[in-house]
């Protein structure tokens, strides 16, 4: 049922519709972790302790809830509260109707477009700018990696708790806290949760784009906890067989590198949830 779940999630994000600001960004997860916060400053704690109090609580109490749903008027309950979760996780709006927008506006010439575009990605500048294209492929590819990926291959793989652990944690990790302890638990965190389903990325990036040229990119690298971002980046360039990683020279040029990145990540979608169909057939 979380698949089929899932899937009616994925549709509803690719829907055009007016959704509420306080639904939209990343405020939808302050609204709940500010009070942890406070709590945790009330009872005087810092590091790990403080950590337990603003992640895992959470985790725990609405994981329970939705568990305990599942178990009345035939878990239908529980599906519906399951979906609203997924759906808060992921956010409503899809990445890849925002980059179905920049290719748009690219298209059309619209500098001033793709820019404005480009900040939902946390990219600022302007088309021209020395490694603005380059970093918007990159934080696209992060973006999709961290949030569409991850959290899918935690809710298959365990169910919504370790989805919802894997969130909180990311959201955690991201905002600037002068608890430098708690900061580097939650980095340490996201490594040891986010090594999984981004090799399986990888490994999906090589099925669908070229095997041999990612292999050769990846090798002895795959195995090793270095910096995620930069592996990611190499496997999709190698994927799309890009002789080079300098930043394109013309709009038009930008626009194709864009839309064949973004058609790789659509097949590596696929087989995500060809994957994760599998895994629920067997378990």
């Amino acid at each position: 049922m979380k698949l089929l779940i899932l899937l009616l999630v994925l549709g509803l994000r690719r829907l055009d519709v007016a959704w509420p600001e306080w639904s939209r960004a990343p405020v939808r997860f302050a609204r709940l972790m500010v009070p942890l916060g406070d709590l945790a400053g009330a009872l005087r704690l810092s590091g790990a302790p403080r950590w337990l109090v603003m992640v895992v609580l959470p985790v725990v109490v609405i994981g329970g809830l939705i568990a305990w749903l599942h178990c009345v008027l035939a878990g239908v309950l529980g599906w519906i509260a399951g979906g609203a979760l997924l759906l808060w996780l992921l956010g409503p709006d899809s990445e890849n109707r925002r980059v179905d927008d920049l290719l748009v506006r690219g298209r059309m010439q619209d500098g001033a477009g793709v820019a404005d575009a480009a900040t939902d990605f946390g990219v600022s500048g302007e088309p021209g700018d020395a490694g603005f294209f380059n970093g918007l492929y990159s934080r696209i590819l992060s973006r999709e990696a961290e949030n569409l990926f991850a959290i899918t291959f935690w809710l298959i793989a365990l169910g919504y708790w370790a989805a919802l652990l894997y969130t909180l944690n990311y959201f955690l990790m991201r905002v600037e806290d002068e608890d430098e302890a708690l900061a580097n638990t939650a980095r340490t965190v996201h490594v040891a949760l986010f090594w999984l389903p981004g090799r399986l990325l990888l490994g999906c990036m090589a099925l669908a784009g070229d095997w041999r040229r990612v292999s050769e990119t990846l090798s002895g690298r795959v195995w090793t906890l270095e910096d995620d971002e930069r592996l990611l980046d190499d496997a999709m360039n190698a994927a799309v067989g890009a002789e080079d990683d300098t930043e394109p020279q013309t709009m038009d040029k930008a626009m194709d590198r864009l839309e064949s990145r973004q058609g790789l990540l659509l097949r590596c979608l696929a087989i995500w949830l060809l994957l994760a169909a599998l895994w629920v057939l067997i378990s």
